[in-house]
């Protein structure tokens, strides 16, 4: 009784494949000749799109560098300003573009002008623009906020920045 059993069902699991076998030729069949066209407009898309992605621009971030105290700072001093890609918590930021100016005769607040490459932008990263001044290689001023740009809520292209001081 179990070899009859364990034959019979042998005989009708083997016809259950071999069902199954055939039906399967069949639909992929039908499938791959639709997969060939869906190949084929992509590469047609493809051809459009590639020669508008390699236009670059350039554009400013602009704003002001200050500080609140009453101090007048020496000709000497050295304002640097950089544009940076803040993305990664783990890693050093990276700089985009930069500016470094002495102070001169001038007073606070001083402009700035950062221009960058739209190319060098990402979509979905993050970009704050940063300052500091040094007077004779000594740190006295720096940012100690985050002063987001390009990529923020409001697309941000001026930002004035202000700068505190840093205890000798």
């Amino acid at each position: 009784m179990k070899k009859s059993l364990l034959v019979a069902l042998s005989v009708v699991t083997g016809l259950t494949m071999v069902g199954c076998n055939s039906s399967d030729k069949s639909e992929k069949e039908t499938t791959v000749a639709p997969q060939q066209e869906v190949v084929e407009q992509v590469d047609v898309v493809e051809t459009e799109v590639a020669p508008v992605v390699e236009a670059a621009t350039t554009q400013s971030v602009t704003g002001t560098v200050g500080y609140r105290e009453r101090i007048a700072l020496p000709a000497n001093a050295v304002v640097t300003v950089t544009l940076a890609d803040i993305s990664l918590a783990d890693a050093p930021s990276k700089t985009i573009t930069e500016q470094t100016f002495e102070v001169g005769e001038n007073s606070s607040p001083f402009a700035y002008d950062l221009e960058f490459n739209t190319a060098d932008i990402i979509a979905n990263h993050r970009y704050a623009v940063r300052a500091t001044i040094k007077v004779d290689g000594k740190l006295r001023f720096t940012t100690d906020t985050n002063y987001a740009v390009i990529t923020d809520e409001a697309a941000t292209l001026n930002q004035d920045l202000l700068l505190k001081g840093v205890r000798q």
